[in-house]
């Protein structure tokens, strides 16, 4: 399933009173350990060998404010996001996931109606922030904003939105998945142009529960991280054995 590992990202939450440590041990073998403060999945850029993100950081930046508020409600709320390119194991640090390119492709991608009945789902209901749906409370050039970046003409934002929302209940209770062994690995079912806030997938906020995900990056990652159009990236969640 897995391509080549010419990409390589590792994913760390780290409580403040820790982060400061490693970034000083980062830094005292020469790598710049850089904060971003707008678009969460900058540090993903393999131009960036180390970079954080600050809690406030969610809160900040407007284009993606409503989609943060998944991180807002995690269990990760708080917490220090790290990303690097390299393991951290040598300053006794566990990663979240290993994000890597992957040769996946899906045979097809569900219907309309079917994103609809994903979206109907409990699971996903009761996953998702009040503020994420709240859609009604973006004024019509922030929704316009949104078409533009996305590059798309003549789709009217709230039917984009079923997508966004179907993608994401999918990473929580699949339907749409690929099987290694008995084991399920959902992956992303609308290409990069229908995916809105990838970095929840990427970052282990939405689908934690799963052992392997497969992401394709949102307008935003391709944008801000350089991420590949409809490439999938495997997200791998660390194995305690």
């Amino acid at each position: 399933m897995t391509g080549g590992h010419d990409y390589q990202k590792f994913v760390y939450w780290l409580e403040e009173s820790l982060f400061d440590d490693v970034k000083a041990k980062i830094e005292a073998h020469g790598v710049p350990v850089n904060e971003t403060r707008k678009a969460v999945c900058a540090p993903l850029s393999k131009r960036v060998e180390a970079g954080y993100i600050l809690p406030e950081t969610w809160g900040r930046f407007e284009l993606c404010k409503r989609q943060f508020s998944w991180y807002r409600t995690s269990a990760h709320f708080g917490k220090i996001l790290l990303v690097s390119s390299f393991d951290l194991k040598d300053y006794e640090m566990r990663f979240e996931v290993v994000i890597r390119q992957s040769a996946f492709k899906p045979s097809s991608f569900p219907s309309t109606e079917e994103k609809a009945r994903l979206i109907e789902r409990l699971s996903y209901r009761n996953a998702r922030p009040d503020e994420w749906n709240n859609i009604d409370s973006q004024e019509a050039r922030e929704k316009e904003r949104w078409l533009n970046v996305m590059g798309l003409r003549g789709v009217k934002f709230e039917e984009l939105f079923v997508s966004h929302c179907a993608n994401h209940a999918n990473f929580i209770e699949p339907a749409y998945f690929t099987l290694e062994g008995e084991e399920r690995i959902p992956y992303s079912i609308c290409k990069t142009s229908h995916v809105c806030s990838a970095c929840m997938e990427w970052y282990n906020i939405i689908g934690s529960s799963f052992s392997k995900k497969l992401v394709v990056p949102c307008p935003g990652a391709v944008l801000f991280a350089g991420l590949i159009t409809n490439r999938y990236y495997e997200v791998t969640r660390y194995a305690s054995n």
